[in-house]
């Protein structure tokens, strides 16, 4: 990380205060799930080398693991990746490779991958002009005709509901509460989170996260140096995904493909 671009809100955010809150909805059959729409999606194969951008824990990464030729789980909190590295370690056989690394400055070599994926609000962070660079940068690493998939919230339901507000006792006692409000113009949304544990200890931040429209979508991949295969969203019925996006679906999923030529 020496040399890495220079802090950023997603550093204080994306540590105790985001994984506590959903630590339990994050099921080991929820994983599964999604590691088989992704798969699907980038039409995975056992020779296949795959990138999992900002990887967390690497619950997604590990579970592609035995699917694949390799894994490699990106991720910028040092935190995060010893709880992958632990998590790996503990399940036994080939697992993924961890590698430490800012979104901003992807130390990756041209053509490393076969497939790409950044699951939930990991890759979009940033301004327009530093997302549409990462989004460069990623498609760099992506071989010519290799796949990569971006999730997101989809910005269409969010407009309809702008602002919204959630309190929830976590199992250990901890309450949790979150506001967020969703700028259309500019597609941005903006969560606050507050979270208390029983000690009485306060852990609060605010994620700032940009969500595409599908309009968007074409010129930001264009931009990239991709094209648009599909815009899609996961129907909540075992998480499959819709043949095409439902504006009312809770998420957007870009399915982007390097040209050949």
């Amino acid at each position: 990380m020496d040399g890495s671009p220079a802090p950023h809100w997603s550093d204080g955010y994306y540590g105790p205060l985001y994984l506590e809150p959903v630590a339990d909805l994050l099921t080991p059959g929820l994983t599964a799930l999604e590691a088989d729409v992704i798969a699907g999606l980038l039409r995975l194969g056992p020779r296949d080398r795959v990138l999992d951008l900002a990887c967390g824990h690497g619950r997604h990464a590990r579970a592609l693991a035995g699917r694949v030729r390799a894994v490699v789980g990106l991720e910028r909190s040092a935190a995060y990746l010893a709880r992958a590295r632990a998590s790996s370690s503990a399940g036994g056989g080939p697992g993924p490779a961890w590698l430490r690394a800012d979104l901003r400055a992807l130390p990756l070599r041209p053509g490393a991958f076969d497939a790409a994926f950044s699951w939930y609000a990991s890759l979009f962070m940033f301004d327009d002009a530093r997302n549409a660079a990462c989004l460069a940068a990623l498609a760099t690493a992506i071989r010519p005709g290799g796949r990569l998939l971006v999730h997101h919230a989809n910005p269409l339901r969010l407009a309809l509901q702008p602002r919204d507000a959630s309190r929830r006792t976590l199992p250990d006692g901890s309450l949790v509460e979150e506001t967020s409000e969703f700028d259309p113009a500019a597609g941005v949304d903006r969560c606050h989170r507050r979270l208390v544990r029983p000690s009485g200890a306060v852990l609060a931040g605010t994620a700032e996260l940009r969500y595409y429209r599908p309009s968007e979508w074409r010129s930001l991949a264009a931009g990239a140096g991709l094209r648009v295969l599909e815009l899609t969203s996961t129907t909540g019925a075992g998480e499959h995904p819709g043949r095409e996006l439902d504006p009312e679906a809770p998420d957007l999923i870009a399915l982007l493909e390097k040209p050949t030529t």
